[in-house]
């Protein structure tokens, strides 16, 4: 029996006591299950280190609950409700779209309904099971019609659509054209698409009222039910963009109209909806689909499709939607996206008024089936409990949250040098597409994902689980200095970057020192702002990991359990945003890297990006710097010379899996010490892409200069400081042989000189 039998989330990442958690789950056996609170301190199960350590903690909520399944909902479209029937015309009527299918053959696809598909009833028009689109209409007796295409899709490629009942001549008319420009699709005008078609068909039957949503990119499985939910199937693959809805049937001459995104004179127009209304400076102003025909029938969106994508008329001179909306009226949708499993609660977990911050889960237990549902608890508003605080790097577990890159990605273990190693997660992923995807993942018609939610079981942010590396990676890895800190004594808080993003450089000002966990990769322009504030006016950083502040991350306005990420044209990619889709929905920013935008991490954090190694790590060697008797301090209990974390948990190295340089030309600060370097014996340790203008032999190590991890020490104005370790495997090597080692002795030796009370002296 599998133990992936129960999973479970939260509702947000982080709470403060005397809050309560609402704990979402979902069981595929019957019976009951438990629940206990537990404080989680280590989950590695490395042999030499110290095992997974946890704690109950008694609380109110701890006990037994009845076990149920809950359905999730999966796929991206628009629901527009119409209580009254104004989508649903009781005579002749026409229906117009622009859409793009990228994956044509892969099944039944609906591109715009009105349909109840329980009893056939209404109309729908839908790309059918051979890649040709088909309208159909139903009487909810039980009888059909349809016109279906003569000519398949091509995939990637617009069309202007236009399907109509006539009830008069008591036919059925299907326009498809192609709309095919110099840069909207994978083709260009050279190519002589042969895919413009015009079919007629008897209407057999009229169509009835289907009692359901109008819906874009879906289908209604049938009237919404008790809950009032309505479910959605046959979710489409592609673009579509400005649906009309029109009283009458149109000619062929209002079709050519249609063909050129104008609206034919003398037609009345039920509704039209342009998916551009609503873009500002700042992205999208929520997820309201703006009805602009007159009707006032708005519509939402569900499982966050792609938005400000290209639309049928880009010509590839403005790549900043919000400067040219009327261009990129295209929304991109795909039937594996999710935002929200929308599961109801099962429980709620008061958490006590003087629980300490850190590290929690609602470990979830039936039978053989075991599930840890993580959050943190921060101290309550506007106080701190220490002098220190780990900011634990949530943006970043959000993007790799259920990443199936190692069992997708054909080059994989290439990448990393040695074999993918799987577990029964990583499995569970695999054959089941109800948890949704990481940015690291493509969707089933090849667009990269650009969305992430919290609001769903993360099941490779479980505290034992040993990412296909071979080794713990983000939130496991974070838990070995969460285990390191309380084992060394150090007292320390907890937050997340969910609650940098809201409360910026405040939250810094109440520690003397803040803390990285191993990869804090994904970052918002707000929590750079507030890294250099603090920094500047006195406050004190340790970044204790390698490829940090790297990709632009947005949170969604509206759902700030949501991060938007879109990768640019550099930088170590799963995949590419395509032409004209670099800037982000949600806040109007360009993505990619922040490099790309003045922003290296470099001049934060001391360290740049450039390397990825993940076969093997290596120690550090003390630079002349490490002489100066001005870093003693940062040397007591090590001899001189001595390599620093020749040795470690992960990947037998404190540098490795990712790390990052001292350099000056991309941001480090002139009065930075270079401390220590790691110089790697493997040609596995590449030099970032970023960095490659041209290809030729050398580009990794043992030949490159830029291939190595550096340790960074400088002080700032006001009495500040930052020290960098630059290196994910870093703690990893902290609890080697019992916390007694050169790297613990370190890390501990920054820590409390950071963590001291007065301004540093300015070195």
């Amino acid at each position: 029996m599998s133990r992936l039998r129960l999973r479970g989330y939260t509702d947000v990442p982080s709470y403060e006591p005397g809050q309560r958690v609402k704990v979402h789950v979902s069981a595929d056996d019957p019976g009951s299950y438990t629940a206990e609170v537990v404080r989680l301190l280590n989950g590695d199960q490395h042999p030499d280190g110290p095992g997974p350590r946890e704690e109950v903690v008694e609380t109110a909520a701890n006990g037994s609950y009845p076990a149920r399944w809950q359905r999730t909902q999966s796929g991206g479209y628009v629901e527009v409700p119409d209580p009254d029937g104004v989508l649903a015309p009781s005579g002749s009527f026409s229906v117009h779209v622009f859409l793009s299918s990228m994956v044509p053959t892969r099944g039944r696809q609906a591109v715009v309904s009105r349909w109840d598909d329980a009893t056939s009833t209404g109309w729908s028009l839908e790309v059918g099971e051979e890649g040709a689109l088909r309208f159909v209409v139903g009487d909810g007796s039980g009888g059909t019609a349809s016109v279906t295409s003569e000519r398949r899709l091509f995939a990637d490629t617009f069309y202007s659509v236009t399907a109509t009942y006539d009830a008069d001549a008591g036919t059925l008319v299907l326009v498809q054209k192609s709309v095919v420009g110099s840069t909207n699709g994978r083709f260009g005008k050279v190519f002589p698409i042969d895919s413009d078609t015009a079919v007629t068909a008897p209407a057999t039957v009229r169509p009835a009222a289907a009692a359901v949503p109008f819906l874009v990119a879906g289908v209604a499985e049938s009237a919404p039910g008790e809950d009032g939910r309505t479910w959605v199937v046959a979710c489409f693959n592609g673009k579509i963009e400005a649906p009309t809805l029109l009283a009458g049937a149109v000619t062929s001459d209002d079709a050519a109209v249609l063909d050129t995104g104008a609206l034919p004179e003398g037609r009345d127009v039920i509704a039209r909806w342009d998916f551009a209304e609503g873009f500002t400076k700042q992205g999208l102003e929520d997820d309201v689909i703006h009805e602009v025909g007159g009707a006032g029938l708005d519509g939402f969106t569900v499982n966050q499709p792609d938005r400000a994508m290209t639309g049928w008329n880009w010509q590839g001179i403005e790549e900043v939607f919000k400067y040219c909306p009327e261009e990129y009226g295209a929304i991109w949708f795909h039937e594996d996206s999710l935002d929200d499993c929308r599961w109801e609660p099962d429980f709620e977990v008061p958490l006590p008024d003087d629980l300490p911050s850190g590290c929690y889960a609602v470990r979830l237990t039936q039978g053989e089936a075991v599930d840890w549902v993580p959050f943190f608890v921060r101290p309550k508003a506007g106080t701190a409990t220490a002098k220190i605080l780990l900011l634990a790097p949530t943006y970043s577990y959000l993007a790799y949250a259920n990443s199936q890159v190692m069992q997708n990605a054909p080059t994989a273990q290439a990448i990393m040098g040695h074999f993918t190693t799987l577990e029964e997660i990583d499995l569970e992923l695999n054959e089941n597409s109800g948890y949704g995807l990481s940015t690291y993942d493509y969707h089933v018609d090849g667009r990269g994902c650009q969305y992430s939610s919290w609001k769903r079981p993360i099941l490779n942010m479980r505290p034992r689980y040993t990412h296909e590396f071979g080794t713990v990676w983000q939130y496991p890895a974070d838990l070995q200095l969460v285990d390191w800190l309380t084992t060394m004594g150090f007292e320390f808080d907890v937050a997340t970057d969910h609650d940098l993003q809201e409360q910026g450089v405040d939250l810094f000002k109440r520690y003397n020192v803040v803390l990285t966990g191993s990869h804090p990769e994904y970052y918002s322009r707000q929590m750079i702002d507030a890294w250099e504030s603090y920094l500047a006016d006195g406050g004190r950083g340790m970044y204790l990991a390698g490829n940090g502040m790297y990709w632009i991350a947005s949170p969604h306005p509206q759902k700030p359990w949501l991060v938007e990420i879109r990768k640019g044209e550099q930088g170590d990619q799963a995949w590419r945003a395509r032409p004209g889709e670099y800037y982000h929905g949600t806040s109007g920013e360009r993505g990619g890297l922040w490099r790309m935008r003045g922003r290296a991490s470099a001049k934060t954090w001391g360290v740049v990006y450039t390397s990825h190694c993940l076969d093997v790590g290596f120690g550090y060697v003390p630079m002349p710097d490490a002489q100066d008797p001005k870093l003693a301090w940062m040397f007591e209990g090590i001899e001189p010379g001595e390599e620093i974390g020749d040795f470690g948990l992960v990947n037998q190295g404190a540098a490795g899996i990712e790390v990052d340089r001292y350099d000056q030309s991309a941001g480090t600060p002139p009065n930075a010490y270079l401390v220590a370097s790691s110089y790697s014996e493997s040609n596995n340790w590449v030099l970032v892409p970023e960095e490659n203008y041209f290809a030729f032999p050398g580009m990794f190590a043992p030949e490159h200069p830029m291939v190595k991890g550096d340790i960074v020490y400088f002080s700032t104005s006001n009495g500040g400081a930052m020290w960098s370790a630059s290196s994910m495997a870093w703690c990893g090597s902290l609890q080697y042989e019992g916390c007694d080692n050169n790297v613990s002795r370190m890390t501990a030796n920054v820590l409390r000189y950071f963590a001291q009370d007065g301004e540093l002296p300015e070195i």
